[in-house]
C-alpha cells in the first residue's frame, strides 16, 4: 500500500475567483431532532432543503448540502442577501411543525477555489465561523461582504471586531435586519 503524497511542484493551476459565499444552517437542529424524531426531522430538512433550493438564481447555486445546512455561492453579495432573506421570510412564514424551526445564515465575500463541484479556501471557512456564530433568524455578514454589497451601509447593524475560532485576527460582523 502506498502513501498518498503532495507533490511540492505539482500542477497548481487552479485559479482562485472572487464569490459570494453563503451558509444557512439549522439553529439547534439537534434539538428538533431529539423532539420531532429521526423521520419527522427528516421531513423538516427536506421542506428546508426544497425552500433553499426554490430560491437559486442565475449565478447562484446551492454547492452541498450539509445534513443540517447547505453552502451556496453567488456572483454578488446582494443576491447572497436576497437569498438568505427569502429563506429566512419563507420558514419563518411557513414552519411545518410545532417545533420552531430557525435558520442562520453568513455571509462572506472572498476568493475561492471552484473544483470538482466544491469550494475550497479560507474564506468558505470564514463564511462557516460567521455563520456559527449567527442566533436564529439572523443573517450575519463579514465586513468584506458588506463592503461587496450594494446597499445602504446603514441598512447594515455593525457587531464591531469579532473574534472568530480559527482566525487569529478579529474580523468585522454585521447583521442584516431582514424583517
Amino acid at each position: 500500500m502506498t502513501t498518498p503524497t503532495l507533490l511540492a511542484d505539482g500542477p497548481w493551476e487552479l485559479k482562485p475567483r472572487a464569490r459570494a459565499i453563503l451558509f444557512v444552517d439549522v439553529a439547534g437542529s439537534l434539538r428538533i431532532t431529539r423532539q420531532l424524531g429521526d423521520a419527522r426531522a427528516y421531513h423538516l430538512l427536506k421542506f428546508l432543503a426544497d425552500t433553499i433550493h426554490r430560491a437559486e438564481t442565475n449565478t447562484g447555486r446551492v454547492v452541498r448540502s450539509l445534513g443540517d445546512g447547505f453552502l451556496l455561492s453567488f456572483d454578488t453579495v446582494d443576491e447572497a442577501l436576497a437569498h438568505a432573506t427569502t429563506a429566512q421570510a419563507e420558514i419563518a412564514r411557513c414552519n411545518p411543525t410545532e417545533v420552531p424551526l430557525k435558520i442562520r445564515c453568513g455571509i462572506h465575500y472572498g476568493n475561492v477555489i471552484e473544483a470538482d463541484g466544491d469550494l475550497f479556501g479560507v474564506s468558505v471557512y470564514l463564511a462557516s465561523r460567521v455563520t456559527n456564530h449567527a442566533h436564529g433568524g439572523e443573517i450575519l455578514l463579514t465586513g468584506a461582504a458588506r463592503d461587496a454589497s450594494e446597499r445602504d451601509p446603514e441598512s447594515f447593524t455593525d457587531f464591531g471586531p469579532t473574534l472568530l475560532p480559527g482566525f487569529e485576527e478579529p474580523v468585522r460582523v454585521y447583521e442584516y435586519p431582514w424583517r
